[in-house]
């Protein structure tokens, strides 16, 4: 039988990017809880992805927000909303590393190519971007973003509130690569949908590592969370989750996405 062909646009890793990005740092504690449900799309929680028994314990530390609008990517411009929890045991090689949870991109192309070259829980999501109506050139965009997961576009899951500050100019030179093994993330397979075809959420067989980098001029914002209550998700399709009230944005950021390096048993591909 003739496969069929896939239908999205197919770009190997590695990735250089153009973005604009506004991070919203946190810390969630190694209490030995595993996080709850809407950490996950919930493909990956019915899975071995999300699996403690399986896939690692969750250890805590720095936890992310990162809202990412790319200009420039191999698969051309999204949108994307991230939530990193922390860091969990990696079972393979006795390690430790970040692990994304909540993924939404605007994009099914992203979606495909982040999970078959890095494993990454990526689903698609509707974005909308207010305008703050006292923008100008070299100040603060955005007085609101909000998301809401593709089959529901009336029901936001995650909302943030931004607001200037008075070093919101990006004045400040910013580079994950200071940060050392910060950014290095690890991910188990993700399982594949059965509409995959349709939806982009194609699975995978293998553990994938990478660490990303970050550079640019950055500023400081201000948030708050934008849904009832202040706060940022709804506790379903994004967690209940409490960053700092301070962020930063990154207006011209280029981000490099290097080839995904296989875990197994023992260490790294």
């Amino acid at each position: 039988m003739t496969e069929l062909p896939i239908p999205f646009v197919d770009a190997p890793s590695p990735w250089d990017m153009q973005a604009e990005v506004f991070l919203l740092y946190g810390y969630s504690r190694p209490t030995g809880n595993y996080p709850p449900r809407s950490t996950f799309p919930d493909l990956e929680w019915e899975s071995t992805y999300a699996d403690p028994g399986v896939t690692g314990k969750f250890r805590g530390g720095l936890s992310t927000i990162m809202v990412v609008r790319y200009s420039e990517t191999p698969v051309g411009a999204y949108d994307e909303l991230i939530w990193l929890p922390g860091k969990f045991a990696v079972p393979l090689d006795n390690t430790e590393a970040i692990r994304m949870g909540r993924l939404y991109v605007s994009s099914k192309d992203a979606i495909y190519n982040g999970r078959k070259y890095w494993s990454l829980p990526k689903e698609r999501g509707h974005f909308t971007f207010t305008r703050n109506p006292q923008a100008g050139s070299g100040t603060f965009p955005y007085s609101k973003v909000t998301v809401a997961p593709w089959d529901r576009p009336d029901e936001p899951c995650f909302a943030a509130e931004f607001s200037s500050t008075w070093f919101s100019r990006p004045i400040f030179p910013f580079n994950t690569n200071w940060f050392l093994d910060a950014m290095w993330m690890v991910h188990p397979p993700v399982p594949q949908s059965p509409d995959w075809r349709e939806d982009g959420r194609v699975g995978t067989k293998k553990w994938w590592g990478l660490k990303p980098v970050i550079k640019g001029m950055a500023g400081v914002f201000r948030a708050k969370g934008g849904l009832p209550e202040e706060r940022y998700g709804d506790g379903v399709g994004f967690p209940i989750v409490t960053p700092f009230s301070f962020g930063v944005w990154i207006p011209l950021a280029t981000i490099e996405c290097e080839a995904g390096k296989e875990i197994i048993a023992g260490g790294r591909r």
